[in-house]
């Protein structure tokens, strides 16, 4: 049976995101298992964070090169998998450190890309690529909940060789997606790039991007350790996650659909406020399992419909032939500085567990300041033509 391309992009994200099911929430257990503290294993979440800050403008140069998002995509899944060999052995701290760099340096060149992928090959149709991309939710939910079941039966040594399988799968999908060149898309006007440093629109809504990845770091690097310390077993944290991302599946399925009634601003603003009363939730009530559990379908409105209501802003700023620099723009400086500088921030505070309360609070206030940049936006984004040329 021949695959659609919609297909195709379908099992990249499952893929791509199965990935990330294990990297994400079972990386930190894996370091602790090998016995580093809470401040290594923030500094060495910050330096791999910090390679998504050049990466991905590195990798859209190259793209913007040799004209083919797609055969990048492939070259970068090689050497990160080549990367992620080291993490096999027991090599000490800081050539663990130097090894995860170089595998998040060359994993920064497949997202962004294939994002610009599906959205040429959906012909930038919102309402598909909300349902195409809940296939990496739907991947990441299963992994996740894999993920625990193996973290309590096998402990955290687990985690190389089942990443490794996603890896390899994730290789596959990648040479399934038939090659385009972004160079015969038809010309349109340019944006020179440091004009963005000078326009307020785009430098408001980064900056409310930033804080809000910056508030998601303790999250994503600290979770499934404040879960095992809250007494709650490996499964159980696995289960929390996947409620999570099962909300994520269906505010993707509808976000193209909301989009289209609903302004990016009041989406975003809906969002941000939404994610204050999570964190607040996870700091003060996470004790009891039925609150912790509630706090998690809010991931509904925090990643996926922001991440769709960003996408939009970010499809419709950039001309065709430079989106592929934008969507590394937008990876570099929100999920790479604003989650560095979160994962080293949270390092600090959380000293082992005593300050998670405190760190917790901290991504509150994060995502409140997220909410009011999100309230001074425009309520009509400006065309392109307003920066082009400048």
């Amino acid at each position: 049976m021949q695959l659609t391309n919609s297909s195709k992009l379908g099992l990249a994200y499952f893929a791509y995101f199965a990935v990330l099911g294990i990297f994400v929430p079972y990386l930190p257990m894996f370091l602790d298992g090998r016995g580093f503290n809470s401040y290594q294993i923030g500094v060495l979440l910050a330096i791999v964070t910090a390679a998504r800050i050049v990466g991905p403008s590195a990798w859209a140069m190259v793209v913007e090169r040799r004209g083919d998002p797609v055969s990048v995509m492939r070259l970068g899944a090689v050497l990160a998998a080549l990367g992620w060999g080291v993490s096999y052995f027991d090599v000490g701290y800081w050539p663990l450190v130097a090894a995860m760099a170089l595998y998040s340096l060359f994993w920064t060149a497949i997202l962004p890309q294939l994002e610009v992928s599906a959205f040429h090959f959906l012909q930038n149709d919102n309402k598909v690529y909300g349902r195409i991309r809940s296939f990496g939710s739907l991947g990441y939910i299963l992994v996740v909940m894999l993920g625990g079941w193996l973290l309590q039966h096998l402990g955290s040594e687990f985690l190389p060789w089942s990443a490794s399988v996603f890896l390899a799968l994730l290789l596959w999908t990648l040479w399934l997606l038939p090659s385009f060149s972004i160079k015969s898309q038809t010309e349109a006007a340019s944006i020179r790039f440091r004009s963005l440093f000078r326009h307020k629109t785009f430098l408001t809504f980064m900056g409310a991007t930033f804080l809000m990845q910056l508030g998601f770091a303790p999250f994503y690097g600290f979770f499934m350790l404040y879960c095992r310390d809250l007494g709650y077993s490996g499964s159980f944290s696995g289960l929390m996650i996947a409620i999570a991302v099962l909300a994520e599946i269906v505010a993707f399925f509808f976000a193209g659909s909301i989009l289209q009634r609903v302004h990016y601003r009041k989406l975003l603003m809906f969002c941000y406020g939404i994610t204050v009363l999570r964190w607040l939730m996870v700091a003060f009530l996470a004790q009891d399992w039925y609150w912790l559990a509630f706090s998690m379908t809010f991931h509904a409105a925090s990643f996926a419909l922001a991440h769709s209501a960003a996408m939009q802003f970010v499809q419709n700023f950039f001309p065709p032939q430079q989106r592929s620099r934008g969507q590394a723009l937008y990876a570099g400086v929100v999920y790479g500085g604003g989650g560095a500088i979160g994962a080293y921030v949270a390092g600090l505070i959380w000293a082992d567990g005593a300050g998670s309360t405190l760190t917790f609070c901290a991504s509150a206030v994060a995502a409140a300041a997220a909410c009011y940049l999100a309230w001074t936006l425009p309520r009509r984004q400006e065309p392109v033509q307003a920066v082009a040329g400048q």
